[in-house]
C-alpha cells in the first residue's frame, strides 16, 4: 500500500512520542516501582491504562466484525461487561487489600512455591504478548511491505525499547496517549463513513441476516464458550496488575465501572466500522485486513494517518503490558525463586524476562499466524487452571493444597488434549464439545472431591 507522505510523517511521529513518552523521566530504581508504579495510580490513569490495554488484537476484531457483524460485540465485549462489572462490585476492593505485587503471588500465600510456579506458567500463557507482536508485524507488513518475519521482529523489538527502564510508569504514561489516540482515530472514520457514504441506519438495512444476527451464523455451543472464555477477566495478569496499582480500593472498584464504560463505546465504534468494511469491501478482501483496507479506501490524506495511528495505538498499548507482566512472572515468580538465580537481583531478571518472553511471542507469532486462534487457545487452555484457586484464595476460602496441585495440572492438560484431538480430526470435537468445558469440568470436579471442610468452615 502506499501511503502520502503526510500520512507516513504521522504515522513517524506517532512512534518518535511513544518512545519519548516512554523513556523521558521514567526510570525505576526500586522493584516495586517498577512493577506497581509505587502503588499511585490515579482513577483516570487507571481507566485509560486498562481500556487502552484491552485491545490490542485489533486485527482480530477487524475479522471477526467484518466477517459475522454483531456477533463481534456478542463474543468480545457483553461477557467482559458483565465479568468486569462482578470483578468491580466483588473481587475489586478484596484484590487491592491483599498488597500483592502479581497474580501468582496469592496462591503462593495459600499453597506454597510450587502452586506459585505452576500457576506463573499459565499466567504466562495468558499474558503472552504474541497475539499482538503478530499485529503489530501485519500492519507493517500491509503499510510496508516488509517482510511478515520482519515485520513481527521489527514490532516487538520497539515495544521492548521504551519499558526496559520505566517499567510500569512507562506503560502508564504511554497508555494515556494511546488512549486518546485509539478513540480519535476510529471516531474520524467513522464520521467520515457517516457523513460522507451512509448513515449507520442505511447501512444496517443494508446488511445481510448473518451479519445482523446475535449468533453471525456460529453455534451456539461456539457463542458460549467465549462467553465463557471472559471470566478472563478474574484472572488476567494486566488486570490485576493494575489494581494493585492503584492508591486506594476505591479507585479499583470505581475505575473497572467506568472502564466498562468505555470498553462499550470503543466496542460500538470497532464493531460498526467491520460492518462498513463488509459493505464497502471486495469479498476477496482478507478480513484481517479489512480495517487497514478501508481506510485506505475511504479516508483523505491526513485522516487516513490518523487513523492508523489509533489502529497502532490499540495495538502497542496492550503489546508493552503484556511484555512486562509477562517479564514480571518469568523472572520475579518463576526464576527468582529457585537457588541458582538467588545471585541476581530480582530487577534483572525481569528485565532479561521480558526479552525472553518476547522472543518466545515472536515464535509463537509465526507458528499460529491467527489473532483469534491465539486468544482461543490461549483462554481456553489456561483459565480453567487459574480461575477457581485464584477466586477462592481472594474470597478466603481455602482449598488443601493437592486440590490446587490438582487444578493447576488436569484442567489445562484435559483442555489441551481436547484441542489437539480436535485439530487432528479437522476442527471435530469429540462430542460437539469446545476444548474449555472438560477443562472446567474437571476443575469443579477436583473441587468437589478435594476441598478442605474444616478450612472453610474456621473461616
Amino acid at each position: 500500500m502506499n501511503l502520502h507522505l503526510v500520512d507516513i510523517g504521522l504515522i513517524l511521529v506517532y512512534f518518535m512520542a511513544v518512545l519519548l513518552v516512554g523513556v523521558y523521566n521514567t526510570r525505576s530504581d526500586s522493584t516495586s516501582d517498577y512493577m506497581l508504579m509505587g502503588r499511585k495510580l490515579t482513577l483516570p490513569a487507571f481507566v485509560m491504562t486498562l481500556v487502552s490495554t484491552w485491545y490490542g488484537g485489533i486485527l482480530g476484531v477487524s475479522e471477526y466484525s467484518s466477517t459475522y457483524g454483531i456477533s463481534n460485540w456478542v463474543i468480545f465485549g457483553l461477557p467482559y461487561y458483565v465479568f468486569g462489572i462482578v470483578f468491580a462490585m466483588l473481587i475489586a476492593k478484596k484484590a487491592r487489600a491483599l498488597e500483592v505485587n502479581s497474580l501468582p503471588e496469592i496462591l503462593v500465600s495459600d499453597y506454597g512455591k510450587n502452586a506459585g510456579r505452576l500457576a506463573s506458567v499459565w499466567v504466562l500463557l495468558l499474558a503472552s504478548p504474541a497475539p499482538y507482536i503478530l499485529t503489530l508485524g501485519l500492519i507493517l507488513n500491509f503499510f510496508l511491505g516488509m517482510n511478515l518475519v520482519i515485520a513481527i521482529i521489527t514490532g516487538a523489538g520497539f515495544s521492548l525499547f521504551y519499558i526496559l527502564n520505566g517499567g510500569l510508569t512507562s506503560v502508564i504514561k504511554t497508555d494515556k496517549l494511546q488512549f486518546i489516540l485509539m478513540f480519535a482515530g476510529f471516531l474520524v472514520i467513522l464520521i467520515v463513513l457517516g457523513g460522507t457514504y451512509m448513515s449507520p441506519i442505511d447501512l444496517w438495512h443494508s446488511l445481510p441476516e448473518t451479519h445482523t444476527s446475535l449468533t453471525g451464523g456460529q453455534s451456539f455451543a461456539y457463542i458460549v464458550v467465549w462467553f465463557f472464555i471472559g471470566s478472563w477477566t478474574m484472572v488476567d495478569p494486566g488486570f490485576h496488575q493494575r489494581v494493585y496499582a492503584t492508591t486506594t480500593q476505591g479507585i479499583a472498584k470505581r475505575g473497572i465501572l467506568w472502564a466498562v464504560l468505555f470498553w462499550f463505546i470503543f466496542d460500538l465504534m470497532t464493531t460498526l466500522t467491520g460492518l462498513y468494511a463488509f459493505s464497502f469491501l471486495p469479498s476477496e478482501t482478507v478480513p484481517s485486513q479489512a480495517f487497514l483496507v478501508l481506510g485506505n479506501a475511504v479516508l483523505p490524506i491526513g485522516l487516513q494517518g490518523l487513523f492508523y495511528v489509533g489502529i497502532l495505538a490499540t495495538v502497542m498499548s496492550t503489546l508493552d503490558s503484556n511484555t512486562l507482566v509477562s517479564g514480571i512472572t518469568l523472572g520475579k515468580d518463576i526464576l527468582s525463586t529457585f537457588p541458582s538465580f538467588k545471585s541476581h537481583s530480582t530487577h534483572v531478571l525481569i528485565k532479561a524476562s521480558m526479552l525472553i518472553v518476547i522472543i518466545i511471542g515472536i515464535i509463537m507469532a509465526i507458528w499460529m499466524p491467527s489473532v483469534i486462534d491465539l486468544w482461543y487457545t490461549f483462554g481456553t487452555i489456561s483459565i480453567p487452571a487459574l480461575l477457581m484457586p485464584t477466586l477462592f484464595s481472594i474470597f478466603k476460602r481455602p482449598l488443601t493444597q493437592r486440590a490446587v496441585l490438582l487444578n493447576l495440572s488436569i484442567p489445562p492438560l484435559a483442555s489441551f488434549l481436547w484441542f489437539l484431538f480436535g485439530k487432528i480430526d479437522e476442527w471435530s470435537y469429540f462430542l460437539g464439545l469446545e476444548p474449555f468445558y472438560p477443562g472446567l469440568f474437571c476443575s469443579l470436579i477436583i473441587l468437589m472431591l478435594f476441598k478442605n471442610p474444616q478450612k472453610e468452615a474456621s473461616q
